[in-house]
Order: C-alpha cells, then structure tokens, then sequence
C-alpha cells in the first residue's frame, strides 16, 4: 500500500494541488496530519478537504492547531477524520487525535497532553489493533530526535504520546506542526515520521508492506 501523507497545508492550495498533481494517481489514500487552513474558519476547511477527495482515493485526515475548533464537527461526503474514530483501510488501522499542546501564540486548537492521549486511548477501544497493524495520524509530534525539534534546537514533543508508542508498537506514526523538523525516525520499533509542511510544496510517500515501512520525503 502506497499513502499520500501531507501536514501543514496552511490554505495554501496552489502547493496542494501542485502536490496531488503530481502524486494522486500513484497512490493508494491520502493522510492528512492537521493545519489545513490557516486560522481559517469550517468552511475553509470543508473546502480544501473537498479537493483532496476530489482525487478519488481514500482521505483520513485530523486537525491543526491553526485550525478552527468548530471544524471537529465536520462529517465530510468522503474524506474520514479520524478524531473519534479507528478506520481500516487495506488492514491497516488509522486512529489519532488533532490539535497541538499549548504554543506561546494561543492558537486555536489547543489542548493539554492528558486530553490528547485520552483521546487516542478512547479511539483504539475501536481498532482491535493487536490483530491488525496500526497508524497513527496526530498534528502534534512525539518526544523525539528529529520530528519536534524547533529550529532553535529545542525539542518540543509530547512526552507521554512518546510512552504510548512505545508501549503500543504502532507500525507507523504520521505528525507535524513543527514546520522545520521534517523528517523520520524510529521511536521503538515504529516508525515516526514528520512530513514538512505542504504549504512549501513538502509531503511524503509511505509504502506500508508485510517487511515493514518505508518513507520517502518529497517536495515539488
């Protein structure tokens, strides 16, 4: 299985679509970690991820701290967000959890790091994912070496997502925010993985296969 992931679109759609056209029709889905508009309202939202489902494949999706709180009451035609739920899609698992943990700038769409694993927690009551493999698609990264290091050389992740990694051995985690820390990493035996913000033409290519995960950071 091949995905599409992306991060940190900020409404910027010259850069999506630049990206989906050169990408949709080599894969499979389409993930999407947050940060679709920038400080953009629901139907902002609405309307880009209606150009992600206008590819026609698959789309699961979670917010941004830049995106609007209202927005998690969106039920899109096609694209899934992943918010309160665990999807399948091919045998792979997708749950996760949108927003960031408080920032210096009071964006819209902060939570505390308790509510945020609560809320993965809650979702996997539904993945039964100890019999399938697992992805998790999260704005705010984990506790990491690469993923949550600002360019001030700070590292800015969640601690406890990164003990639940390791305690859930998720094959893959997808994350962003933090725009200068694209890149992959293992945390575990999983691996984590930053995109880079689409907004400067950045995503990735993930190839989930029985031997494991492979990403592949690209930018048009």
């Amino acid at each position: 299985m091949r995905l599409l992931a992306i991060s940190d679109i900020h409404g910027k759609v010259s850069s999506l679509n630049s990206i989906l056209e050169r990408t949709s029709d080599h894969v499979d889905a389409i993930t999407v970690s947050g940060d679709i508009s920038h400080y953009g309202d629901r139907d902002e939202v609405q309307r880009i991820l209606g150009i992600l489902e206008g590819t026609g494949v698959p789309v699961y999706y979670v917010l941004g701290n830049c995106d609007p709180k209202e927005a998690l009451g969106l039920r899109p035609s096609k694209a899934v967000h992943l918010e309160d739920r665990c999807e399948e899609y091919q045998g792979l698992a997708l749950t996760g959890a949108g927003g960031s943990m408080p920032t210096p700038f009071g964006t819209t769409f902060e939570r505390d790091e308790e509510e945020l694993l609560s809320q993965i927690v809650k979702n996997l009551r539904d993945c039964r994912h100890e019999a399938r493999r697992l992805m998790l698609v999260v704005h705010n990264p984990p506790y990491g070496g690469i993923v949550d290091r600002t360019s001030f050389g700070r590292h800015v992740g969640s601690k406890r997502l990164k003990e639940l990694i390791l305690t859930l051995s998720p094959v893959a985690v997808q994350c962003g925010h933090i725009h200068e820390a694209a890149g992959v990493e293992r945390i575990g035996e999983t691996v984590v993985f930053n995109p880079g913000p689409a907004m400067k033409g950045n995503h990735a290519l993930v190839e989930v296969a029985g031997d494991g995960v492979r990403v592949s950071l690209e930018k048009v």
